[in-house]
């Protein structure tokens, strides 16, 4: 890793702390978080959530799952379930988790990126989809949206995160 690895990383764990988490005990949830099906992530994720009232959608890609043409009903599920999500569990936050090293990026997913990219590359494909995903939140849904890119730990008790929006 260079200097300029760390360069957009953040403290992931604390910034969850930031998060209001409402004691009423109403069904109501706080973040419609969408991560990537790669299980490498799925136990750390877990506890760094806990305590976050949040519902969890999970696709291929994340964003990309949600934004890439081949499989357009992904997009209108996930669409679908956010509108859900705001009715039912008055959700006012949009988190995508992307990650590092994603197949759905690659040859073998959806081709948007070569095996074992640069890291700038990867992250500006990550970026674009994720810029995509956003422009298609309806704003009338007046949700605040954050992404980060998750990068693949030496052992899975190390993950860091590179804050994609509100960085540039």
């Amino acid at each position: 890793m260079t200097e300029h690895d760390n360069e957009h990383l953040i403290d992931f764990p604390t910034s969850l702390k930031n998060v209001k988490v409402d004691p009423d005990p109403n069904h109501e949830a706080d973040v419609l978080l969408l991560t990537c099906m790669d299980f490498r992530f799925f136990l750390t994720i877990a506890e760094m959530m806990e305590g976050i009232k949040y519902d969890h959608v999970i696709l291929a890609g994340a964003a990309l799952g949600v934004v890439q043409e081949k499989e357009p009903h992904w997009g209108k599920t996930y669409f679908d379930h956010l509108g859900l999500a705001v009715k039912l569990h008055k959700i006012s936050n949009v988190w995508v988790m992307e990650h590092r090293d994603c197949g759905a990026y690659g040859p073998k997913g959806f081709g948007l990126l070569p095996a074992n990219p640069d890291r700038k590359q990867e992250r500006k494909e990550h970026l674009k989809q994720v810029r995509e995903f956003a422009r298609q939140i309806p704003a009338d849904l007046e949700l605040d949206f954050k992404c980060f890119l998750l990068e693949v730990p030496p052992s899975i008790q190390t993950v860091t995160f590179d804050q994609l929006i509100g960085d540039d």
